[in-house]
């Protein structure tokens, strides 16, 4: 007598699709972070590391940084509020005690276009990819501490690279109205509304910070976290956005702005 055929097995043809289906291209991941950073991020996290997802971004925030600070800085309006600002420091420092020869010096050194343009560009490139590393950092410590789960710190500094994209777009922006508008402050925030912006006001930077692109990168980074670790994203949306606003009002605090955006 024959066996009866045991019943056939009835594959899972979701977790079947996402096996076979093609890897996104370095472009085709760029690129959807903007519009489908959960698919981006699920597939980065059963993919093989792939430095060039951290990389590129950051690459491509540096040649944006520098671009921005060579043309803002080239922009009279522009120099002329940094001299103001470099004037208010001397007079305030004349109050309290006499500048030094040295201190003298190296105020007026600072005057220079092309100084500034160097020490911007400098800092440009440094704050990118100190970005990246950062924010890899900071998603791993949030995994590992407060949710428990071990992921790879290539995977996290993929996710921080990766959602660099929306920084990217935001420097375009910022450079744009900056441009146009030809204060420092016009970016894409509560800054806009500030008539006589100081960069030296707390207040005026806790403006710059309320940033459209801040807010979206940290929604994205929020999505690679809860990806990565397989939490709901409101628990990831929580954590990042806690860590994000301590964050910012620490550098506000000591006077640094906008540093760990």
């Amino acid at each position: 007598m024959e066996e009866p055929k045991p019943p056939e097995l009835h594959t899972d043809e979701p977790h079947t699709e996402l096996l076979t289906k093609p890897r996104m291209s370095l472009l085709a991941r760029l690129l959807n972070v903007f519009a489908v950073p959960g698919e981006v991020f699920a597939e980065l996290k059963r993919a093989p590391a792939a430095a060039s997802n951290w990389l590129v971004p950051a690459l491509l925030g540096a040649v944006i940084g520098v671009l921005s600070a060579l043309i803002i800085l080239s922009q009279p309006a522009v120099q002329q509020q940094f001299r103001e600002r470099q004037n208010k420091i001397v007079e305030e420092r004349a109050k309290t005690k006499a500048l030094t020869p040295q201190e003298q010096k190296i105020m007026e050194w600072l005057k220079s276009p092309s100084v500034l343009k160097t020490l911007g560009s400098a800092a440009a490139v440094a704050g990118s990819f100190g970005n990246v590393l950062w924010w890899g950092c900071a998603l791993w410590f949030l995994a590992r501490i407060l949710f428990r789960v071990r992921v790879p710190f290539s995977k996290t500094i993929e996710a921080a690279g990766l959602a660099m994209m929306i920084n990217v777009l935001g420097g375009i922006v910022a450079l744009v109205l900056i441009v146009n508008l030809g204060h420092a402050g016009a970016t894409a925030s509560l800054a806009l509304l500030v008539k006589d912006f100081d960069a030296a006001r707390k207040g005026n930077l806790f403006a710059v910070t309320a940033n459209v692109f801040s807010i979206w990168v940290v929604g994205v980074r929020s999505i690679g976290l809860a990806k990565l670790t397989g939490v709901p994203y409101l628990r990831a949306a929580w954590a990042v956005f806690t860590f994000w606003l301590l964050e910012q009002s620490l550098l506000i605090l000591m006077g640094a702005g906008k540093l760990g955006m």
